[in-house]
């Protein structure tokens, strides 16, 4: 009942402005009153789940740098988490403010946010008012960044495994996954764990099916070894088809010379046209016989085409 009457006595700025100039000290000279304004009270989490904080308002400093929001819960007992309800409400706050303000979105503001609890019961507050004070072995407000192996390291054991696969997404050329999947293969297997072994075959293949590396048996391999040496055998063949194709398109290229030189530019023009492709040794080499036992443009292109 208590709770009621107070919101509708202290949804007014004056009130919100007494509030700031007694409990909010190092606010109460840099903010313009006049911009005092109310802020809906339903805030969306990612679940999209519904929380409801007593009162919120925003106000702006006098240089136009600043939004403060300003979070009010009216409690009657202690509540012992009210650090943790009010840094919720504070960050929902904001990511709302951040999601529908396209200045504070890009920086040109910045953003503060102050929870006050008006405690209106007979017992002493004696609840924790920091969220560091609830969790007294961590920080919830910090998080450390950790990123990809720095290059040239070499990982020391399977604790560098982590940064190691991150270092995964941004490999995109087969010749550099081999060199990735080397690395990965020995941090896997000296932790001598059958059922990690085989996750970490199944998601390191569902990244390589994902860049494009595919075979039927590397979606068969079912341990990080066979993943790697399907991966590599696939590699080989891959590359050793490269190599083929490139011979291939150097002797189609000596050939269509030749036929120019003999036959002429239009001859050879219209013979690559019926042999473009992957052509084959065989009929590279018929073309070759072709270009010594012909004497016209007309026999030759005949012989090309029936062979």
């Amino acid at each position: 009942m208590d709770d009621a009457a107070f919101k509708k006595i202290f949804f007014d700025p004056r009130m919100m402005r007494f509030l700031i100039r007694r409990h909010v000290p190092e606010w109460a000279d840099r903010v313009d009153y006049r911009t005092l304004q109310p802020l809906p009270t339903e805030l969306i989490d990612e679940q999209l789940r519904r929380r409801y904080p007593d009162m919120t308002w925003r106000v702006r400093t006098r240089n136009g740098s600043t939004d403060l929001i300003l979070l009010v819960e009216f409690q009657s007992p202690p509540e012992r988490r009210m650090a943790l309800r009010t840094t919720i409400y504070g960050c929902l706050a904001a990511q709302s403010l951040l999601q529908h303000d396209k200045e504070l979105a890009h920086g040109d503001r910045e953003l503060a946010v102050v929870a006050l609890v008006l405690h209106h019961g007979d017992r002493r507050w004696n609840a924790a008012t920091r969220l560091s004070d609830l969790f007294r072995d961590s920080a919830p407000d910090v998080y450390r960044a950790i990123g990809r192996m720095p290059p040239n390291a070499q990982p020391t054991g399977p604790e560098d495994l982590p940064q190691v696969v991150l270092g995964l997404s941004g490999v995109t050329k087969a010749e550099q996954m081999r060199a990735a999947l080397t690395v990965l293969l020995p941090l896997v297997e000296v932790c001598e764990d059958e059922d990690f072994d085989r996750f970490m075959a199944r998601s390191v293949k569902a990244m390589l099916l994902s860049k494009g590396f595919s075979s039927q048996q590397l979606e068969e391999a079912m341990t990080m070894s066979t993943v790697v040496t399907e991966f590599q055998r696939s590699w080989d063949e891959v590359r050793q088809e490269g190599v083929e194709q490139g011979i291939e398109q150097g002797q189609v290229a000596v050939l269509v010379q030749l036929i120019a030189r003999k036959f002429g530019q239009g001859t050879a023009e219209g013979v690559l046209r019926l042999i473009e492709g992957r052509p084959g040794r065989d009929r590279i080499a018929k073309v070759a016989d072709a270009i010594l036992d012909c004497d016209t443009p007309e026999e030759f292109v005949g012989r090309v085409r029936e062979g």
